[in-house]
């Protein structure tokens, strides 16, 4: 018998059948590898939330600091120049692996310390380097853990009697992989070049109800009202410059599009890093996935309806305490 061959129709057809259902596919997949780093990351979350409560029950019920100078003395707080020591590093010892600290999904593969880092990187004593995992995916909330760089910044450590409900706050997020957006100086630290600020905490409070940078640390910013963060505002040229639920940049004044040393600290936190949200662990050590413009919700605001370092309540636009 006569053996009959494709023609060249047919071989098209079939080529055309596989490039159409490889165009299906494809995104399958990539969104399928996704939710597996995803769920790799409230993995991460969730094993930090654990060795919060570890630390939390072993020093008095109080949350870490996000920082604090290695050189600060009882009178000054010292300089950045000797260097940071870090919640990462005092929950380290909890977790014992600097892995967990990285975020698959991170384009960065997570942010590197400031200044340089010490040979060890749990040193808490050597001063001149930083106490602070290589590599870092997530950020504090600084209502929980506040900047309290030494005994003369005004913040105080937060204890868990002070969270009237645990559960509802945000303790940690994912941080920025727009390097623009956690660019800062410090005087005093080893250059005062514009640097990677990846030991600060990230807070969802502005100064005045239509914006303004709030830092946290000074005596000035724990008198007087505070306000929540609003999705214009954080969007807007004070913050990303560029939606929460994705990565597009749609004013170039913003973070993601012009390195500033100026600008809300929301912006140092990835709010669309998983699909159009982001992961976030929680006072009371528990993980979920949010989006963002959930979070700051007056009516369920996650962040915090006190700052609790001071007790400030957290106003919204009408000038009511959050609920």
């Amino acid at each position: 018998m006569q053996k009959r061959a494709f023609t060249l129709i047919e071989l098209l057809v079939v080529i055309a059948i596989i490039a159409i259902l490889a165009a299906i596919l494809f995104p399958v997949f990539a969104q399928a590898r996704e939710k597996a780093r995803q769920t790799s990351c409230l993995s991460n979350l969730k094993q930090i939330g654990m060795a919060q409560m570890q630390y939390t029950q072993d020093y008095d019920e109080t949350y870490p600091m996000a920082y604090y100078y290695k050189n600060n003395t009882a009178t000054t707080n010292g300089g950045s120049a000797g260097g940071y020591v870090t919640w990462t590093v005092l929950m380290y010892p909890y977790i014992k692996s600097a892995q967990v600290f990285v975020c698959p999904s991170d384009a960065t593969k997570g942010n590197v310390p400031d200044n340089a880092p010490c040979a060890n990187f749990t040193d808490t004593t050597t001063l001149g380097c930083e106490a602070q995992v290589p590599r870092l995916s997530y950020i504090p909330n600084s209502a929980i853990m506040p900047r309290k760089r030494g005994p003369q910044d005004a913040p105080n450590v937060v204890s868990m009697a002070a969270l009237d409900a645990p559960a509802d706050v945000i303790s940690i997020g994912e941080m920025t992989d727009f390097t623009n957006c956690i660019f800062l100086g410090s005087t005093g630290q080893a250059n005062n070049n514009l640097r990677n600020k990846s030991h600060r905490p990230v807070n969802a409070i502005m100064r005045a109800a239509g914006g303004g940078q709030w830092a946290g640390q000074s005596a000035a910013d724990v008198t007087g009202s505070i306000f929540a963060i609003t999705l214009a505002a954080a969007q807007g040229v004070e913050g990303w410059g560029g939606p929460a639920d994705t990565r597009a940049i749609t004013n170039t004044a913003g973070c993601r599009g012009t390195a500033a040393d100026v600008g809300l600290h929301i912006r140092f936190m990835s709010p669309g890093r998983h699909s159009g949200g982001s992961s976030y662990m929680f006072a009371d050590g528990h993980a979920k996935w949010h989006r963002f413009n959930d979070t700051i919700n007056p009516n369920r605001f996650l962040w915090g309806r006190t700052y609790f370092p001071s007790g400030q309540p957290i106003l919204d636009q009408a000038g009511v305490q959050v609920r």
